[in-house]
């Protein structure tokens, strides 16, 4: 009798098993009955929120053949928010729209310089926001650059992503995800930075235009390209990248630096607010005007190398100088304070802006040559 009824409990529980694992299928969506966003547009028109959604091709990426050339589509739609106008595009298409594959979201410049703060709220609420997603601004309208062919790649907007992931890398633009503008919001003394991307009418492809700085969550300025590799410098991001300075000797010299290490640290000096950035890094002498005409010494080395140390001392200063001008702590300045001098900070926090103002920079550069190029003789 007791195994009997083991027997029929047994059978009773795995048919609860079945028919629970079949019922979580029932509000599963087919991926034919989806579209696929890879890219979103937000920006301004008619005092509305319109978005423009890139979505896949769905039969091109799913061929059995290799697809070739542009592989997805532009959508866009009005709202009076963001979640609003992507309702409005979810009422306006035939398929649900599945975000999870979603690459980039592209401001225009007019929200990114008025009511970029109130739109955070889209990222902390909203359920088809990722903290993966890559975050950046228009140079002008966010429809410009979502709709470039990107020399007709496959998916634009995913080439967009590469293009700052690498030039981020190599000093030359900016990688910030939804995450990390989230907690730069977040914090009390931190203020935003974000990439900006450019198109060119006459080009068939973005091109990165500098870093957006912000203060009081308002975009109040685009960094030129020497304080974008200085602010990503003394950010740590750079890996390799290649700076020109002037020899009397051997004219325009041109130098790889690689192997980037970047420590940073607050120092109060006689109740000062010191910013202390050390920099180490290995450098390749690329290219010397006359190199090929006057063979390199030893003291032609340690002058090339003390130039460099000049050089990325120089672009540092220069980046720090736009953030301070500009009242932007994109730096994240205010963090170091509290991490280093606790106390210091709880005295000066709720009145930042002013204190911001009178930090010193001080940048210790240690380049060590690591070759040189076949082009160049030596002694």
């Amino acid at each position: 009798m007791v195994m009997s009824l083991l027997k029929s409990f047994k059978i009773i529980a795995c048919v609860v098993l079945i028919a629970s694992m079949l019922s979580g299928c029932m509000e599963a969506v087919h991926l034919k009955d989806m579209l696929i966003v890879e890219g979103m547009g937000v920006e301004m028109r008619d005092d509305k929120v319109n978005v423009i959604i890139q979505t896949l091709k769905l039969g091109a990426a799913t061929s059995s053949e290799t697809p070739e050339g542009n592989r997805t589509y532009n959508t866009e739609e009005k709202g009076d928010t963001i979640v609003d106008a992507v309702s409005n595009l979810s009422k306006s298409v035939s398929k649900k729209l599945f975000f999870g594959q979603n690459k980039i979201i592209i401001f225009c410049r007019d929200i990114a310089e008025t009511d970029f703060k109130e739109k955070l709220d889209y990222f902390l609420r909203s359920s088809d926001s990722r903290v993966d997603v890559a975050v950046c601004i228009a140079d002008d309208k966010s429809k410009d650059i979502i709709e470039s062919k990107e020399n007709d790649a496959g998916v634009p907007c995913e080439n967009m992503v590469y293009l700052m992931k690498n030039g981020e890398e190599a000093g030359v633009s900016a990688y910030v995800t939804v995450g990390e503008l989230l907690n730069m919001a977040a914090d009390k003394t931190s203020d935003i930075y974000l990439p900006v991307l450019k198109k060119e009418k006459e080009k068939e492809s973005v091109e990165s235009k500098g870093i957006g700085l912000f203060s009081k969550g308002r975009l109040v300025y685009v960094t030129d390209d020497d304080e974008t590799m200085g602010f990503l410098l003394m950010s740590g991001k750079v890996k390799n990248c290649s700076v020109e300075f002037k020899d009397d000797e051997f004219g325009k010299a041109g130098v790889h630096i690689t192997a980037v290490k970047v420590k940073k640290r607050i120092e109060i000096i006689d109740g000062n607010i010191n910013f202390i950035v050390d920099i180490k890094n290995l450098l390749v002498i690329d290219e010397i005007e006359n190199g090929i005409l006057t063979k390199l010494r030893e003291d032609d080395l340690d002058r090339i190398s003390t130039k460099t140390e000049e050089e990325v001392r120089r672009l540092c200063t220069k980046a720090f100088n736009a953030c301070k001008e500009n009242n932007s702590d994109s730096l994240r300045i205010g963090e170091y304070l509290a991490k280093d001098s606790p106390v210091s900070y709880d005295k000066v926090a709720d009145e930042w802006d002013t204190y911001f103002k009178t930090v010193e920079l001080k940048v210790n550069v240690k380049s060590e040559l690591k070759k040189i190029s076949d082009n160049s003789q030596l002694d």
